[in-house]
């Protein structure tokens, strides 16, 4: 939907509308609030997806969580209707729901025919935390994690189940198209083009074509890392490789520790080329949060602790450069010189003679 100057001269308060609604979103939710949140999609797969059966699908259900925070309540209803309305009943166990800490409008799951619920929590938790919250109340067999501004296309779901009901330890992803923030159009690239996640040693996630010798348009592809807004996992596994890090704040981070762990622990992470979800991709984050606290920087360094072994000096050489650059120019002491000469009397660990444990035995033993 393309809104033009013209328009804006017809509607009295139109621009504030707009205006207002790209400010709280960083999307257009004029033109989301005008668009119908049962529209139609293309079939946007390979023919041959719709022609694929999945005879292991009979015993395996879902649960779609759909975390939010001050959604635009048009792109939130349009994302559970996609759900509802594109997706085998058999399979979907539930939608939850989880509204992290909204001061909007009221969202209720009226006029929905598929089993929704909400989780209301009290205090802002952020992206990560409010997930995890949803997935201790999950009862299907596999968790299907969504943003909250999606469209799902017919047929989206039954290729990451049909690979999670192969093998538990496959954790699947689906093509991931674009909605312009601009005007909600949906683009899709042609069938059998399809990108798998990859990442910098800045630890940011990027994407990278498959060559096309490798390609086959219904067949998933192999993954190194996943964009981690959109994918199903089975439960137990998940639970298995601890979930999300508990240490992990907000957001960032956590879909490049769940890629590395589910490789390395015994998983295996994939694109199903026949699923494809549309997202709005936006420019920026409207949301704020506390300042002063890098949390991007603080889940990176603790990834990388965790999981990059040797390899984590790349990642610190990359965001330390400019300040050790900084403190050669300045031409500034070495931290012995502040030890010897500040701070003599700090104890340093490494230097003790001894350390442990020490414990009292009782008097009264033989």
């Amino acid at each position: 939907l393309i809104v033009t100057d013209d328009f804006y001269s017809t509607r009295q308060n139109s621009r504030k509308l707009f205006d207002d609604g790209f400010q709280n979103n960083a999307f257009n939710q004029y033109a989301s609030d005008m668009i119908s949140v049962h529209r139609s999609l293309p079939q946007v797969a390979d023919p041959k997806c719709y022609h694929k059966k999945y005879p292991k699908l009979k015993s395996l259900t879902t649960s779609v969580i759909i975390c939010f925070h001050n959604e635009a309540w048009s792109a939130l209803l349009r994302t559970v209707h996609s759900v509802s309305e594109r997706t085998p009943p058999e399979l979907l166990k539930e939608i939850i729901l989880v509204d992290d800490c909204s001061d909007k409008e009221a969202y209720v799951s009226s006029r929905l025919t598929t089993p929704v619920r909400i989780l209301r929590l009290s205090q802002r938790e952020g992206l990560i935390r409010a997930r995890l919250r949803g997935a201790s109340a999950a009862k299907g067999d596999v968790l299907t994690f969504l943003d909250s501004h999606c469209e799902c296309t017919e047929r989206w779901l039954e290729p990451l189940m049909a690979r999670i009901a192969e093998d538990s330890h496959n954790v699947v992803c689906p093509v991931i198209d674009v909605i312009s923030d601009d005007t909600l159009e949906y683009s899709y690239s042609p069938s059998g083009f399809i990108n798998v996640g990859g990442f910098d040693w800045s630890l940011q996630f990027n994407w990278h074509p498959i060559p096309e010798l490798k390609m086959h348009p219904t067949e998933r592809s192999k993954s190194p890392t996943m964009a981690g807004g959109l994918f199903s996992i089975s439960k137990d596994f998940f639970e298995y490789l601890g979930t999300y890090d508990p240490g992990f704040d907000i957001w960032g981070g956590e879909n490049l520790e769940l890629s590395f762990k589910s490789w390395m622990c015994g998983g295996r992470l994939e694109i199903a080329p026949c699923s494809h979800v549309g997202h709005i991709f936006r420019k920026r984050s409207p949301y704020k949060w506390r300042t002063g606290v890098n949390v991007v920087k603080r889940n990176s360094v603790r990834l990388a602790e965790v999981w990059l072994d040797d390899y984590k000096q790349n990642y610190y050489d990359r965001i330390n450069n400019h300040r050790k650059a900084l403190r050669e120019k300045l031409k500034c002491k070495s931290f012995q010189w502040y030890l010897d000469t500040v701070y003599p009397e700090l104890f340093i660990p490494g230097e003790a003679v001894a350390s442990g444990e020490v414990s009292a035995q009782s008097i009264f033993q033989n």
